[in-house]
């Protein structure tokens, strides 16, 4: 798929996907897929898993803390 932009639409584009840590053709990809339905995600999935990382985040916490005080 081809198609045209503005050079400086380009560049800014390119640049904030960088220093939001993806690419300009992943955020495209992912735009295609949502606006397709082909999103395998919903809000209420994505939350599940955030909850999830936190509670590994703080197991993780826990578990240095305990190693410390061990180790001591």
């Amino acid at each position: 798929m081809n198609f045209r932009i503005p050079e400086e639409k380009k560049d800014a584009f390119i640049k904030k996907a960088k220093a939001s840590g993806t690419s300009a053709s992943r955020l495209l990809l992912e735009f295609i897929d949502n606006y397709l339905g082909l999103s395998p995600k919903n809000d209420e999935e994505i939350e599940d898993i955030k909850k999830k990382v936190a509670e590994l985040e703080e197991w993780r916490e826990r578990t240095e803390t305990i190693l410390g005080e061990l180790a001591a």
